[in-house]
């Protein structure tokens, strides 16, 4: 990230799903990478449900929502 100077870091996965939709400008393209199939985060050894495509089409449909 030094390198970066615009870039942020985010250390939970939803939250920086959420910004990087939130932030897209028209003709941006977003690539949410990492997790591939899996559906589930581990934490502190215990699995937790997770999807990376639930978030970011909520993320879409309540944006879409607020611009109705």
């Amino acid at each position: 990230l030094a390198t970066c100077p615009n870039a942020r870091e985010i250390g939970d996965r939803a939250e920086a799903i959420q910004c990087a939709i939130a932030d897209l400008l028209p003709d941006d393209v977003l690539v949410i990478a990492g997790k591939g199939h899996e559906t589930s985060q581990i934490f502190n050894n215990q699995a937790f449900p997770f999807k990376d495509t639930a978030i970011a089409r909520a993320t879409i449909e309540a944006i879409k929502g607020l611009n109705r």
